[in-house]
């Protein structure tokens, strides 16, 4: 798996809402409603993380839950950590957008 340089980054983060880089990692709050909600959602991304055995740190604070997706062993952000990030985001929105 490579690392992805601060360029390539940038550029996959315009395709993706509000992910910024935060101490090497892929950074990025939600809110919903009540506490099950973040949990039931937290629990969707954890099953995720566990099938492709990738597993971000999740926060959790009532309503608000933080990802920070960093990829340990090369140090860095992957496209691995990409695509978890462009997960999670669509199942947010299909969960808690009703646009």
């Amino acid at each position: 798996m490579e690392k992805l340089n601060k360029t390539q980054i940038k550029e996959k983060l315009k395709k993706i809402d509000h992910w910024s880089i935060l101490d090497k990692a892929l950074y990025k709050k939600y809110t919903a409603n009540s506490f099950m909600e973040v949990m039931s959602f937290a629990n969707l991304i954890a099953d995720r993380c566990e099938q492709i055995n990738h597993h971000s740190k999740i926060v959790i604070d009532y309503d608000k839950i933080e990802f920070f997706i960093y990829t340990h062993s090369v140090d860095g952000i992957t496209m691995l950590d990409i695509d978890l990030a462009f997960f999670i985001d669509d199942v947010y929105n299909e969960l808690y957008r009703n646009d």
